[in-house]
């Protein structure tokens, strides 16, 4: 079997369906940016160009299930091609050569990653853009989560480094609001995005930790890891971080360096589910909990549950936001009803691959020009 073209096809859900196909007629399936995002590797044109330029070049003619090898070609490069591409771009191919393995063997990717631990994974409803709102839209938004059937939850200020202690006590009064709406035993996060600095995130932890708060996500910039170890040292609270960083190396910098509680790699970001399988066993072996980044709904995230699926002590809930993602429906209308949670959990079918239900009339409506 040999790898024959890879395709994109924009989608009005601001994601493009990246297919690997093959002369056997298997594809395999992912998620590509849209073209309107901005976030670094994962603009759409961007992303196209590093496919017609690299990718495509270097995979097809290939065979599909090597898929280390073909990892290790784009993340790192081959013979005397130095690549490097970001682990974005990488994470995007990842998932989709983990599916078309699972299609050719008919077995599900938490299968091939070496068995799951559990195939039923809490989700927390995960809600942003706090920084813009007041704490009564955010309580209604955890109103609504709650609604749909979610009893986990973490609310995001996307503050980012760049706004750097704005406004901490309408982050404590939102945070105190939706607390007072969940009660005291619902799990509740709460990630500053960046948005602090140490001294203001201490205080800011402390307060938090008297109301009840089961993680502190990014309390301040990523690249300050000795920033990171202060803050965690400080708290009580299980201080989480690594949703931005690529590959491996960094993640263990990361432990060596800031030492936070809760390592929390991105399907994308950290170079897909080959690499972030990786880090979860890293993670073992460093005695780290793990809780994935994945603010999506669809065939990445069906990627980043079917990889965590396999850790063992892998217990804390799985992020899901449908803020990334389109309208749920018409997620559900192009993938099936197997990436929809089910009162606030996922289940993971026996279905080769991802699971994944392609509905092509729905892929054709949505196609965006």
């Amino acid at each position: 079997m040999k790898i024959t073209d890879i395709t994109v096809t924009p989608l009005r859900t601001n994601k493009g369906l990246l297919r690997i196909q093959t002369d056997a007629g298997v594809e395999g399936w992912a998620e590509a940016p849209g073209r309107n995002r901005v976030v670094p590797g994962r603009n759409g044109s961007v992303f196209e160009a590093y496919l017609e330029s690299v990718i495509k070049p270097e995979l097809i003619g290939e065979d599909p299930l090597q898929i280390d090898r073909h990892w290790e070609t784009l993340a790192n490069g081959k013979d005397d091609k130095l690549y490097k591409l970001p682990a974005a771009v990488v994470g995007v191919i990842d998932v989709a050569l983990w599916d078309l393995m699972g299609k050719e063997t008919g077995l599900p990717v938490y299968t091939l990653m070496g068995g799951a631990a559990r195939k039923t994974i809490p989700l927390y409803w995960s809600t942003g853009s706090g920084w813009m709102m007041q704490p009564e839209e955010m309580r209604a938004l955890a109103e609504k989560g709650w609604d749909m059937g979610f009893r986990a939850f973490k609310i995001r200020m996307d503050w980012k480094g760049w706004r750097q202690d704005s406004d901490p006590e309408k982050d404590y009064q939102m945070f105190k609001l939706v607390r007072e709406y969940l009660g005291p035993e619902p799990y509740l996060g709460f990630d500053a995005n960046n948005g602090y600095s140490v001294s203001t995130a201490i205080q800011q932890g402390r307060r938090f930790e008297a109301l009840g708060i089961d993680h502190f996500e990014e309390p301040i910039p990523n690249y300050n890891l000795p920033g990171l170890k202060q803050v965690a040292d400080a708290l009580d609270v299980a201080v989480s971080a690594g949703e931005q960083d690529a590959y491996r190396w960094w993640f263990h910098h990361l432990v060596l360096l800031g030492d936070p509680d809760i390592l929390q790699p991105d399907i994308l970001n950290a170079g897909g589910p080959s690499e972030v399988k990786r880090i979860y066993e890293l993670a073992t072996m460093l005695d780290k909990p793990v809780m994935p980044h994945s603010p999506q709904a669809g065939i990445n995230s069906m990627a980043s549950l079917h990889a965590y699926s396999t850790v063992q002590n892998g217990t804390r809930p799985h992020e899901f936001s449908t803020e990334f993602s389109g309208p749920l429906d018409d997620v559900q209308e192009l993938y099936g009803e197997s990436v929809i949670p089910v009162d606030g959990n996922m289940i993971l079918s026996d279905r080769p691959g991802l699971g994944i239900e392609l509905n092509e009339k729905a892929v054709t409506k949505m196609t965006v020009d």
